[in-house]
């Protein structure tokens, strides 16, 4: 199915500008840093409550705002979820200290969506989901499934970064601390970029990186074809 993308915003360390993201999809490698988002469109009470995997998304998608329809869907993905936040949970657990409700409320894994909700006062439907690393590429589908059945845009908020340090042991692959937000639509117009995203089945060893960094390295590149393998899929976006 072709989709119409009429906005998209990314934010990475030291990756804010399009200059910048430009020059970095020439590269190989990817940012590594501390540094945090401003999400200024956050009122600051819930802005000091946030890990920065929470800032990430809500920084892209309330930049967002003001694009958005009334009855406009949002889907939220992200492979991990907040996993810095989970591991000092569990840590607290294992020690048997009480856990914080604020905490805890903000762990799960549609936090940052019910945030966003919240501050925009989004009363479409909206949801959140996981998919290993076929994530971003099963949100997509997602988006395509709302535009299918009628509604004019979607918008697609994907975050993630790499694994609290406990779990990093298990990674296997690549991440970089990022979040994307793109509002697709169905139907073409000013400034809009068609996009196709095709699936077929049978995968191979997935690569290196993680599908959003290889993503963004290609939405930001000069290719008009972006092919993955996964365990089980080959996914491939193209734009026209």
């Amino acid at each position: 199915m072709d989709l119409f993308v009429s906005q998209f915003a990314a934010w990475a360390p030291g990756l804010e500008r399009l200059g910048d993201w430009a020059s970095w999809a020439e590269q190989a490698e990817l940012p590594v840093s501390d540094a945090v988002p401003p999400v200024k469109s956050v009122p600051a009470m819930t802005r000091r409550r946030l890990t920065r995997w929470g800032r990430l998304a809500l920084e892209v998608a309330t930049s967002m705002q003001g694009a958005l329809d009334a009855d406009t869907p949002v889907i939220f993905s992200s492979r991990h979820g907040d996993t810095h936040r989970t591991q000092k949970l569990l840590q607290d657990l294992a020690q048997g200290e009480p856990l914080s409700p604020t905490a805890f409320s903000l762990s799960v894994h549609n936090a940052a969506l019910g945030l966003f909700t919240i501050i925009e006062r989004i009363t479409a439907p909206s949801l959140a989901l996981a998919a290993g690393r076929d994530t971003l590429a099963h949100a997509w589908v997602e988006a395509q499934g709302w535009l299918a059945q009628g509604a004019p845009q979607v918008l697609l908020v994907h975050c993630d970064e790499p694994l609290a340090e406990f779990y990093q042991p298990d990674a296997d692959e690549a991440e970089m601390p990022a979040a994307l937000a793109v509002l697709l639509c169905a139907e073409p117009g000013p400034g809009r970029q068609k996009v196709a995203l095709h699936r077929r089945s049978g995968g191979a060893e997935p690569g290196a990186v993680s599908m959003m960094a290889a993503f963004l390295r290609w939405w930001f590149g000069s290719e008009a074809r972006l092919e993955l393998r996964t365990e089980r899929t080959t996914w491939a976006w193209e734009r026209y």
